[in-house]
């Protein structure tokens, strides 16, 4: 083979003897990679390793989808590959030291007493045969007044966790989701028996996201109460009114009848009005006028109010505790009146139920605020006839008060902050000072930058004029940041090799 080899490239074929036992052979390596441009693994290995962190830190990738990522980094950027297992060991040590820090940052936020009550989650008390966090994971199933209540004590029992108070920005969203969604798979045996700062950071976890998803999942059971009560009422109204729609038609022929009689006694100028009047049956006349269209019959904006106000005791068992618990917003102050309004109307009408709670003094009508009472509800709030009529009734503006309240949230009219269903709507939104959207960017600065969701805050970058030293300059002063392109199809995209700064990096994170 030496032989071969040496009359191909025209050579002695003893210069060649030994090549396999002699340090020649790796001389020519070198001269082989610095010919084709290609660099030694052990050059590169720390900058690897941080852009390695650096996606670890960010991402929730699996280890063969991070290894599949650095083999393509190292052929694109022409670096010789070293073993399997040298790989695998880099980034096993990165995930690892990722890991350590997040749960070294989770475990820090909650104060002593605070530490108490998460771990305090996974231990059984004597008696019980489930602990709080496998009963605190568990979403509402019992559609029904009761079931609203259940689902804001568990909100409430959540929300003593002091999660609001926690700082999670120096972890990634995801990481955190990660952690919370082991602690809702695992037993609590589990969790229980891991290290102090892992148990620690996967608690936190869990209860930084399920406090809003609890008060999600409580209002979730609220809507469906409500549209269970709307949706029997609906149907009860209509059978009733399909039950009475004869005895309506019955009176309004007897009432035809009278009338045409009276007509034709007032068109004959003999006609005695009187006489007409003594030969008809009066009693059946006024029980058709009276009793039967009276009571049968409805208003046009007439629904279902009645049958809604019969369920009262039901929504009465769960408002007060719904109102004290749940913290409703209706959006910024300046935007009143610009498609929000109903929402600050309800806003009113819950607060003057607080305030009513336990009055026992009589309520002056001018008291109420009346801006979210239809027609219909108005008749029933403020009546002119019957016992209570000129008064104010409290159980009818109750009933008004839950119906526009539900139908407000639907229409995001009404929101909780900072949840993830019944949240703002227009949380995340790019929106400048004052809540205004950022004005529409030039073709000029489109052109420099194709996407301008990196200033999203603050809209484009100030435009200067190009010198003459630049002429092809970006109007836009400031460039955009490195993006790593985690969305991306494109594998150069994606491990984001373009970036000098994480190639030259000689440093590695703290």
């Amino acid at each position: 083979m030496v032989d071969y080899v040496a009359e191909q490239l025209g050579l002695d074929s003893s210069k060649l003897k030994g090549f396999g036992e002699k340090g020649a052979r790796w001389d020519h390596q070198k001269l082989i990679r610095e010919a084709y441009g290609y660099h030694n693994f052990e050059d590169h290995s720390i900058p690897l390793a941080c852009w390695v962190y650096r996606r670890a830190w960010s991402n929730n990738e699996r280890p063969i989808v991070l290894f599949d990522l650095v083999t393509h980094r190292l052929v694109e950027a022409k670096i010789l590959l070293p073993g399997v297992s040298t790989l695998e060991r880099v980034i096993s040590e990165v995930r690892e030291r990722v890991a350590h820090r997040q749960h070294k940052i989770l475990a820090s936020l909650p104060s002593p007493t605070q530490k108490a009550a998460l771990e305090d989650l996974v231990t059984v008390t004597e008696g019980q045969r489930a602990s709080k966090l496998d009963r605190l994971r568990k979403s509402p199933t019992d559609v029904s007044s009761g079931g609203v209540v259940k689902a804001l004590d568990r909100h409430v029992e959540l929300r003593a966790l002091g999660a609001s108070t926690w700082d999670l920005s120096g972890v990634p969203a995801g990481k955190v989701a990660a952690l919370a969604r082991f602690a809702q798979a695992a037993r609590a045996k589990a969790v229980a028996d891991l290290a102090d700062d892992r148990k620690l950071a996967t608690l936190v976890a869990f209860a930084a996201t399920f406090e809003p998803r609890s008060a999600d999942e409580a209002i979730e059971v609220f809507d469906l109460v409500i549209g269970g009560l709307v949706r029997t009422s609906a149907f009860k109204a209509g059978k009733e009114r399909l039950r009475t729609i004869k005895d309506l038609d019955t009176a309004a022929i007897v009432l035809r009848e009278v009338w045409l009689k009276i007509r034709d006694v007032a068109a004959d100028p003999d006609g005695d009005l009187r006489a007409a009047r003594d030969a008809m049956d009066v009693t059946a006349i006024h029980a058709a006028a009276a009793d039967t269209s009276g009571e049968v019959a409805q208003e046009p904006d007439e629904d279902f109010q009645d049958q809604l106000l019969d369920r009262y005791a039901t929504i009465r068992r769960f408002l007060s505790k719904l109102m004290k618990t749940v913290d409703f917003h209706a959006g910024a102050v300046e935007g009143r009146g610009q498609g929000n309004r109903r929402g600050f109307e309800v806003l009113e009408a819950i607060d003057f139920l607080k305030s009513i709670e336990r009055r026992r003094t009589p309520i002056l009508p001018k008291e109420v605020p009346a801006a979210i009472l239809t027609s219909a509800w108005h008749r029933r709030v403020f009546p002119k006839r019957g016992p209570n009529a000129g008064g104010f009734d409290k159980l009818a503006y109750t009933v008004a008060t839950v119906e526009r309240l539900r139908d407000c949230l639907r229409r995001q009219e009404l929101f909780v902050p900072g949840l993830p269903k019944w949240g703002d709507p227009t949380a995340g939104s790019c929106r400048g000072r004052h809540g205004r959207r950022p004005a529409r960017w030039s073709a000029e600065t489109w052109a420099c930058h194709p996407n301008p969701a990196w200033t999203c805050s603050g809209g484009p970058p100030p435009r200067t004029r190009p010198t003459n030293s630049s002429p092809q300059a970006c109007p836009a002063t400031t460039t955009p940041p490195a993006m790593s392109g985690c969305g991306s199809r494109n594998p150069r995209a994606r491990t984001g090799w373009s970036s000098p700064a994480l190639r030259n990096s000689t440093n590695p994170p703290p």
